[in-house]
């Protein structure tokens, strides 16, 4: 668009006008094309040209892959452009500003009262047309000058933003951002913007670590190899090709993830038949990729074996008379690997062989076997013998196993197999060499066993061991996990968890399990007896993301935030006044500690 600068506001500005007069019909005439399809997705997602809503949140990591390989080059842009009133900024993938460095004191100040500002976001569905959000719809780099912007608070500064790609999988990791005055716009900054995206670019090539690039060039080799559904799942990293995204719905994506994480550090290989959440069974096959001794994930092909049955016959459950429990329950678990568990150890129960569980401490692992040995034999009596009366006489725990006063089906239980010392194992083995009578025995222990026990022949007791997976990887189950604890803490009770506390639950890494969300619902109930569990009736420790452990110092720092924020009901400009502290420090402590009141 040519001529002078007043002639060219005043066809933007009409050209808006009618645009917010007639809708996304007229043709604007004398708009570049980015910005006039970048105005009527403003329309049509409802945006305030005369109000601006940038929210904050303080889940963005400072610390990311990103932002390290951006540092650098960030620093350089700053530096050539110092002596121009203007800032440089990188954000996330989700439009959120991770860093800004300002040339000047006063386009800070200027830049601050339109929460152009750390943790705040730039979406275009929510701030209209800018030099971030306007990047991440058009796929492209974009240069914004005054009236350009939908939002009328805006249409005092330009701003030229280039996207920063994953150079392996071209997706938008986020995007990096000159902003200046309009008056000090120059097309010079839409050149720089450009040449250092693709700088950071290139030093994420470089800064991918050697588990990554080989979990990498295994997915590539496979899917370049098959028109099958591809899944590869490293520690920080999901890649999936398009038939992977066509063939299943995004929980049973998320059912998948978990399944082959859970696999990828226990098996070489996964051959494996799932039936997924939304009801179709799929096959999947793949194998373990190392980088040198360490793995680097897991690569599988997925195929579909049935699809989900257009007018499916109901299925029937029978109830035992004893409820079920939170670890298995009577509903059917979003997990496969829970899945494949249960269906192990009832079919070890119905042909009567010993089972070992293995799982992290707290994972539900007796309830697992109380609850599908009572689903096969309703009532029936279960024994469960403690890790301290095996040590006390192992002898006698045998001769406990192998009582025979009782009639009926009778399961015995020995827990936490792998913590008896070594002379109890080989002295507890050698009691049961000559059987465990009419019962039917299982065990549980951790998932790594000591060498000691695995060498005592105690294990060569058992025909079948399943592990049972963390409550991390069972993130699907969780609402009816919550559901059916709450039924037990709270029999007949009118007790709910509220959607936005659900979400913060979903969001905890849960150390400590089924075990600790049974210990976090009570501490709930104790501040909510009945109606709707909040967020603030959960204790603090799952009002933040677990991070590395936090001194003592830390925690009382962390629990004085959440109390200022809940009085403040999440005001953090009053928060920070209450604590004494600027509000730059309060933001940066609440993602320290991963705070999300």
């Amino acid at each position: 668009m040519n001529g002078r600068p007043s002639d060219r506001r005043l066809v933007l500005s009409s050209a808006r006008v009618e645009l917010l007069e007639r809708g996304t019909r007229p043709e604007l005439h004398g708009v570049p094309d980015v910005v006039a399809a970048s105005w009527k997705r403003c329309v049509s997602h409802g945006v305030e040209p005369d109000s601006l809503h940038s929210g904050y949140s303080p889940e963005f990591d400072v610390a990311s892959r990103l932002a390290h390989s951006a540092e650098p080059v960030v620093e350089q842009l700053a530096a050539q452009i110092m002596d121009v009133p203007a800032c440089v900024a990188l954000t996330d993938d989700k439009a959120r500003i991770l860093r800004r460095i300002d040339g000047d004191p006063w386009i800070a100040r200027l830049l601050d009262r339109v929460y152009f500002a750390q943790g705040f976001g730039y979406a275009e569905d929510s701030v209209g047309t800018n030099g971030v959000g306007t990047v991440f719809e058009s796929g492209r780099s974009v240069q914004i000058v005054g009236e350009e912007h939908f939002v009328s608070s805006l249409h005092a500064f330009a701003c030229a933003g280039a996207p920063v790609r994953d150079p392996f999988t071209g997706r938008i990791e986020g995007v990096l951002d000159i902003s200046c005055l309009s008056d000090h716009s120059t097309p010079i900054f839409h050149s720089l913007v450009r040449a250092a995206a693709a700088q950071i670019e290139h030093n994420l090539l470089l800064d991918r670590d050697a588990e990554q690039q080989a979990l990498f060039d295994r997915y590539s080799r496979t899917e370049s190899r098959t028109r099958k559904a591809v899944l590869a799942v490293g520690r920080r990293t999901v890649l999936s090709n398009r038939a992977m995204k066509s063939l299943v719905a995004p929980q049973d994506h998320a059912a998948l993830e978990e399944h082959l994480r859970f696999t990828m550090d226990r098996h070489d290989h996964v051959d494996d038949r799932i039936d997924l959440p939304s009801g179709i069974r799929v096959r999947m096959r793949g194998e373990r990729v190392l980088a040198g001794s360490s793995v680097a994930g897991m690569v599988a092909r997925i195929v579909l074996l049935r699809e989900v049955d257009a007018d499916p016959v109901p299925s029937r459950t029978i109830a035992p008379p004893d409820r079920p429990g939170p670890a298995s329950g009577g509903r059917e678990t979003a997990s496969p690997t829970m899945r494949a568990a249960e269906r192990t150890v009832a079919a070890a129960f119905g042909g009567r062989a010993p089972v070992l569980v293995l799982g992290e401490p707290g994972t539900g692992r007796t309830r697992l076997l109380r609850d599908r040995f009572r689903a096969l034999h309703p009532g029936a009596e279960v024994v469960v013998l403690d890790r301290t009366e095996v040590e006390l006489s192992p002898a006698a725990a045998a001769a406990r196993i192998r009582d025979g006063s009782t009639t009926g089906p009778r399961l015995c239980v020995l827990r936490d197999l792998d913590a008896l010392p070594a002379e109890v194992a080989r002295a507890l083995a050698g009691e049961l060499q000559a059987g465990c009578g009419a019962a039917a025995l299982a065990a549980t222990a951790a998932d790594g066993l000591r060498a000691a026990v695995a060498g005592d022949g105690l294990l060569r007791i058992f025909r079948h061991s399943v592990t049972v997976p963390p409550l991390r990887h069972r993130t699907g189950d969780l609402p009816d996990l919550v559901h059916d604890v709450l039924a037990e803490l709270a029999p007949r009770r009118e007790v709910r968890v509220s959607a936005e506390a659900l979400r913060m639950l979903e969001r905890y890494r849960w150390p400590g399990n089924i075990a600790q969300l049974a210990d976090v619902l009570r501490s709930a109930l104790r501040r909510r007896p009945v109606g709707d569990i909040e967020v603030d009736d959960l204790p603090t420790t799952c009002q933040s993301t677990p991070r590395s452990s936090l001194r003592r110092v830390d925690e009382i720092e962390r629990d004085a935030i959440i109390a200022a924020l809940r009085e403040h009901e999440g005001n953090r400009k009053a928060a920070a006044s209450a604590l004494g502290v600027a509000r730059s420090t309060l933001y940066r402590k609440i993602h320290l500690y991963g705070i999300t009141v």
